[in-house]
């Protein structure tokens, strides 16, 4: 009976040290997959063999693709709202300066990312990069980041301008188009924070926004690249044109003080406000990354990704500039605090 005792435990001792065995052995492998890279000869052999995409557009729709993601998709929220509440809470006047250091890190992640596009020109961007240099595990996780900011980006962009055009008829027809179809459900009170019911049902103006622009992308990217170059001209025209016009009317009293003084708080005006407002408008620039994401459709890559990603960093850079000289010189910076700043300053 006790032999029998002896030998059970000596298999339970056995069988638990090959449990564990297997426990770390699996743990080893979990860990060898997560940090696991792929060489860049083999991505650069993916990308030359395994490439069913067409090479269709030409630096100046990579330009006009990184632009389009910059001042008219995130520079919807960056410069036509925070740029105003950031004068009016942290910054005043010198929300210039901050829209100046913030540029500058951007062209410096901009030159990150048009080294890597030329280098790999794949549609896995910053994905593939990050695959390369760290694995797996951090390829994931930045992938998902990546899709999520244009996620949410989208869905903002998307309620804020079915919230204008609604806006626009009012103004325009004294019709009152804020119907249960037309206006978003939920809304978020920055004061309160808490999000609100408005009454609404659906916002059909953000879903057929949403759907007709997916419908193009669908198409083909020649004609949607075209669509986009036609789109984001105009915008820079109308931006232009502000500049231009407004420059007469600058009062230049209200550029005085620059740095106003601080308030106590590192965020409350002075050069620390300064820098807080770089933090909050810094949302303006992000989009230059979307070059990248159509690398493989690009011609010359080697050249025309760096033109591109460089290039829509560099004009979104002096455009906020003259916006921004434009607004704080029009009206005092506490009047700003607006969701339409520019609309104030006009």
């Amino acid at each position: 009976m006790s032999t029998d005792t002896v030998v059970d435990d000596n298999l339970s001792i056995q069988s638990e040290n090959n449990a564990g065995k297997r426990v770390v052995y699996c743990t080893k492998v979990f860990f060898k997959q997560l940090i696991e890279r792929k060489p860049m000869d083999k991505l650069q052999a993916e990308i030359d063999t395994r490439n069913e995409l067409r090479r269709d557009l030409s630096w100046i729709q990579l330009l006009a693709i990184g632009l389009g993601a910059t001042i008219v998709l995130f520079s919807g929220i960056g410069i036509f709202i925070l740029s105003g509440q950031a004068a009016a809470k942290y910054s005043g006047p010198s929300v210039i300066i901050s829209f100046v250091v913030a540029g500058v890190i951007a062209l410096l992640s901009s030159l990150s990312y048009s080294e890597l596009g030329a280098m790999m020109p794949s549609s896995g961007s910053v994905y593939t990069y990050t695959y390369a240099a760290l694995g797996e595990y951090l390829a994931w996780f930045i992938g998902w980041n990546s899709a999520l900011l244009y996620l949410f980006g989208v869905l903002t962009v998307s309620v804020a301008w079915s919230k204008q055009v609604i806006l626009f008829f009012n103004i325009v027809s004294n019709f009152n188009a804020t119907t249960v179809l037309l206006g978003t459900p939920l809304y978020w009170d920055e004061y309160t924070e808490n999000f609100y019911f408005t009454g609404q049902a659906i916002n059909l103006l953000a879903i057929g926004i949403i759907i007709a622009i997916t419908i193009l992308l669908i198409i083909q990217i020649q004609q949607m690249a075209i669509f986009n170059l036609v789109l984001v001209v105009f915008k820079i025209i109308i931006l232009l044109i502000f500049i231009f016009a407004c420059c007469s009317y600058v009062n230049l009293n209200n550029y005085h003080p620059f740095f106003p003084s601080n308030k106590g708080s590192f965020s409350e005006y002075g050069v620390t406000g300064m820098l807080q407002a770089c933090t909050y408008i810094f949302f303006a620039y992000v989009g230059f990354d979307s070059v990248s994401t159509v690398a493989q459709e690009a011609r010359s890559p080697q050249s025309s990704l760096p033109i591109a990603t460089i290039g829509s960093t560099i004009v979104s850079l002096l455009l906020y500039i003259g916006i921004c000289t434009v607004m704080v010189g029009l009206v005092r910076y506490d009047l700003l605090n607006s969701d339409s700043p520019l609309s104030q300053a006009m």
